[in-house]
């Protein structure tokens, strides 16, 4: 007993010694700890080297400019990329949301707008002339271009979406010209010929929930095959994009009070296993999720997303399952902080507006960076 009591004493003595000798794991350097981090590849790694100590979470983390690694998306898969064009280089810049920019040449985006992005396809329109309406699908990540008819020259189109991949029979494209409350709806499927134009009188019929014009405020998204809209003050209509659409138009959702309207600077709507959510972001910078209650007729608050995350943008916006439970309950925005280098995300929980990799912690977004003309995107 006594001689294992002095080899557990000496061993004791041999630890105490190391560590006398060699410091401990929170003093070293700042600048091999940004390095390390720099490193990292997924949600989990980065969990793991900020649970260390506090020293390693607060290490700035080092975001470089690098090539797009196209064919390896082994450091990308696990999160979306926010892509947006930059108007010093024309090259397009992916920004991760947890560590480097990765930039591409795409000459086939030249003089093109992007119209909306979903499951590694981006909606492209555009011509040599600006009056030019010709429209495709394109994959950035494969190069792979699927032309769609053109739209007529004298349209004007502002709001689209499509249902599925583009490669499917079942993929639905749908465009909408707001004109107060009468829309233009043109609905087309890959491999079709023409668009069909249709003019459909959003005005609800409902003596309770009257509403005089309907302005879509985000492009809209595509739920069981149904199309849903929603409008800058809160209501929501929905259609069949394969049928007459004004014959199945339907409204719900309340619309919201004239403080929350007149305090309201943009909108977006999201699907989550089949349920709407949509997110209002106030001037002041808070940022409300409501979805439609049993009845469909009033809006409830979301204060927790539980295991989610959602991501928004002008051009396509949507909700991930998140495997490392410290990333749940935050909304990623097309906001950039730090000289365009980190993404922004507003957190559920503390109400405020962070960043990863960063000390930083906010309740107002006007110091930050807004990237209007972006889209998540996530290679496939």
């Amino acid at each position: 007993m006594a001689e294992a009591l002095d080899e557990k004493e000496s061993m004791v003595k041999v630890f105490a010694d190391e560590e006398e000798n060699h410091g401990f794991w929170s003093d070293l350097p700042t600048e091999l700890l940004s390095s390390i981090r720099s490193c990292l590849v997924s949600e989990r790694d980065y969990y793991i080297f900020d649970i260390v100590c506090k020293s390693w979470k607060a290490s700035p983390n080092l975001r470089l400019q690098l090539q797009f690694p196209i064919g390896d998306y082994s450091r990308l898969h696990e999160s979306p990329l926010l892509m947006s064009i930059s108007k010093r280089s024309g090259r397009y810049n992916f920004f991760h949301p947890l560590h480097h920019t990765y930039y591409m040449d795409l000459p086939e985006l030249l003089n093109k707008k992007i119209l909306y992005s979903k499951d590694g396809w981006l909606l492209v329109m555009g011509g040599k002339f600006a009056k030019e309406k010709q429209v495709f699908f394109f994959n950035p990540f494969t190069r792979k271009k699927i032309d769609l008819p053109d739209l007529p020259p004298d349209t004007a189109f502002t709001k689209f979406s499509f249902s599925g991949l583009p490669t499917s029979k079942d993929c639905v494209v749908v465009g909408i010209m707001n004109l107060l409350s009468l829309m233009e709806i043109a609905v087309i499927k890959p491999g079709e010929d023409d668009w069909e134009i249709e003019d459909v009188d959003f005005r609800e019929s409902d003596e309770n929930y009257p509403v005089k014009k309907f302005c879509i405020s985000s492009n809209p998204i595509f739920v069981d095959n149904y199309c849903y809209c929603l409008d800058v003050d809160g209501k929501v209509a929905v259609f069949d994009p394969l049928d007459d659409c004004e014959n199945s138009l339907e409204f719900y959702g309340m619309r919201l009070s004239r403080r929350q309207r007149d305090s309201l600077i943009q909108s977006f709507m999201v699907e989550s296993d089949g349920e709407l959510i949509a997110i209002f972001l106030s001037s002041n910078g808070r940022i409300s999720v409501l979805k439609p209650d049993a009845s469909k007729k009033n809006w409830v608050n979301v204060e927790d997303l539980g295991d989610k995350v959602i991501y928004l943008s002008n051009g396509g916006s949507w909700v991930e399952k998140r495997r490392v439970s410290c990333n749940n309950n935050r909304i990623y925005l097309p906001m950039l902080y730090d000289n365009n280098k980190a993404v922004i995300f507003y957190d559920l929980k503390t109400q405020r507006y962070h960043c990863n990799g960063y000390d930083f912690s906010s309740t107002s977004f006007y110091h930050i960076k807004q990237i209007f003309h972006s889209v998540w995107i996530k290679p496939t």
